[in-house]
């Protein structure tokens, strides 16, 4: 595989995790893992980089495969347990969304399990081989209170409370809500819409219940997104965060390796009647640079017919690649979600969804009645004002106390 620009020019470590996750896809690719693991290493560095791409299980497998002879003893050590520890709790997670799946169709609630452990199975047929934190579930929007009530029985706390008109708010400019476990320390996103409403883009919530497939997981037949509503879930979710990890670029591709059948003709239609096309375009672009990923002629020619998309893509590759990340840091602001939006009225949208749009924070902190609503907005402004003023000027005082 040659080797892009900016990859040449990457730090070992991501030439390694990048090398580990082509290999995962194409076998013959192993030979980049040998040849780059012969490279002075930082290996915790290189562990730690996978871990923000979600590809820590990728890389140590790999690495164990093709370049064990390379590494350290103590390094190799690290390794097998954090690979252990990982594999335990995906395996404690994948029983919790059984237990929870089960509790929902006992309770006559229809459900679509997607990412996390479904999406381990369905792309790589092992769960120990994908990264993930949670666990995500898409309900009719309808049942969404009932579902949360009927978590919190079973000891999940909502990330807000709210009352019945409160969450009726919530749901028209939200998609999902957080349910956490403190005991079992195990978090559910419980989703009724695959992206918040708002965007000319938003597909109607009805989109991914058009047609499903099901993922065989411990005996159990799970309902999932087809293949062409994962891509276009994919996509969205993607650029929603930036393109900021590599491991959601990594699974794209191998659903789309997976899938010979996949309907390119629908995907263009769903790009076209919501505004997605850009954001298609560049992902479907990184993953034809990173993973050379054959896509039909037709396809190809649409991804590189724009040049918005082609310098967003090159953009995002050097984001990847030349990046000295850390797994415990938070992922830069960088607006390329917005920059891939193709109409003026969500370029401004995204202003009032992100800045303005007031939120269950700002109704915890001074409960009004509706016809006082408006006054939410001044609220929340002041509010995000006040905090990041206040950050600004802890960071400047946190050298002074330091050195005194």
């Amino acid at each position: 595989m040659r080797p892009l620009e900016s990859e040449q020019h990457a730090p070992p470590e991501m030439q390694l995790v990048l090398a580990c996750a082509r290999a995962q896809l194409n076998p013959a690719a192993a030979g980049e893992i040998m040849s780059t693991a012969e490279q002075p290493l930082d290996w915790l560095k290189a562990i730690d980089l996978a871990s923000c791409h979600q590809l820590s299980p990728i890389v140590i497998s790999q690495v164990q495969q093709h370049a064990a002879a390379r590494v350290p003893e103590t390094i190799r050590l690290c390794f097998n347990e954090r690979f252990r520890a990982h594999t335990i709790k995906n395996f404690e997670l994948t029983k919790e969304l059984l237990e929870i799946v089960s509790l929902l169709q006992n309770n006559a609630v229809d459900t679509l399990s997607f990412k996390g452990p479904v999406l381990s199975q369905q792309l790589y047929g092992d769960l120990s081989l994908r990264e993930f934190l949670d666990l995500d579930i898409l309900v009719a929007k309808g049942q969404a209170w009932d579902v949360i009530e009927l978590l919190s029985e079973k000891g999940f706390e909502p990330q807000f409370v709210l009352t019945g008109r409160q969450f009726d708010r919530f749901q028209r400019a939200s998609s999902q809500i957080g349910l956490y476990h403190p005991a079992k320390n195990v978090l559910v996103e419980v989703h009724w819409a695959l992206l918040s409403s708002g965007y000319s883009f938003s597909p109607a919530a009805q989109v991914a219940w058009e047609s499903v497939q099901s993922v065989s997981m411990a005996g159990r037949s799970i309902k999932t997104f087809s293949p062409e509503k994962q891509l276009l879930f994919s996509c969205l979710h993607q650029a929603k965060h930036n393109w900021s990890r590599l491991g959601w670029l990594m699974d794209l591709a191998a659903l789309i390796q997976q899938s010979p059948a996949m309907g390119w003709q629908q995907i263009q239609n769903r790009a076209g009647s919501f505004g997605t096309a850009r954001m298609i375009r560049v992902s479907l672009r990184l993953v034809q640079l990173l993973f050379q990923v054959t896509l039909p002629a037709r396809i190809t020619d649409w991804v590189t017919d724009d040049a918005c998309s082609i310098k967003i893509a090159e953009k995002i590759l050097k984001g990847l690649l030349l990046a000295d990340t850390k797994a415990d840091q938070p992922t830069p602001l960088d607006p390329l979600f917005r920059a891939s939006m193709e109409s003026f009225a969500d370029r401004a949208f995204y202003w009032f969804d992100n800045v303005l749009r007031p939120t269950p924070l700002e109704w915890a902190l001074l409960p009004l009645p509706d016809r006082l609503y408006a006054l939410y907005y001044p609220i929340r402004v002041g509010r995000l004002v006040c905090k990041h003023t206040v950050g600004k000027l802890l960071a400047r005082r946190t050298p002074l106390g330091a050195s005194s």
